[in-house]
């Protein structure tokens, strides 16, 4: 029996060769087997294999994904969304204005540092025009 990389194969479904899946789990492990040791595990895991393992990685890996991400709707499509969002304009358009005059009251004011023998502070003085 050749090694392989891995015993799972996936396409549209996924096929466990246990033999091969046996066999790479083994290298991984670094245990050296004969063939007919791994054919014997394979035999006596076809019997008592579970899928509860399997369910119970599935499971844990589905909450961590919910608790890593905390809004996993950003993975959903999003069809015929508008952006602004309607009704969304008026404070869009306030928030510019906003902007707007803090950039022009910027310009209507420089810094300055009033000092005192313990503290330093700066403090916006109004330019004479």
């Amino acid at each position: 029996m050749e090694p392989y990389n891995t015993g799972v194969h996936t396409n549209v479904q996924i096929t466990i060769d246990l033999n091969e899946l046996v066999w790479a789990r083994g290298e991984h492990l670094k245990q050296e087997m004969s063939v007919n040791q791994a054919e014997y595990l394979a035999e006596s895991l076809r019997r008592t294999l579970t899928w509860d393992t399997m369910y119970g990685m599935i499971d844990q890996a589905i909450l961590e994904f919910f608790e890593n991400h905390e809004h996993p709707e950003i993975w959903d499509p999003h069809y015929g969304e508008i952006q602004p969002e309607p009704g969304r304009e008026d404070e869009l358009n306030k928030l510019e204005k906003a902007a707007k005059k803090r950039e022009k009251a910027r310009k209507e004011f420089k810094m300055v540092d009033l000092v005192s023998s313990a503290w330093t502070i700066k403090v916006p003085m109004r330019i004479k025009k």
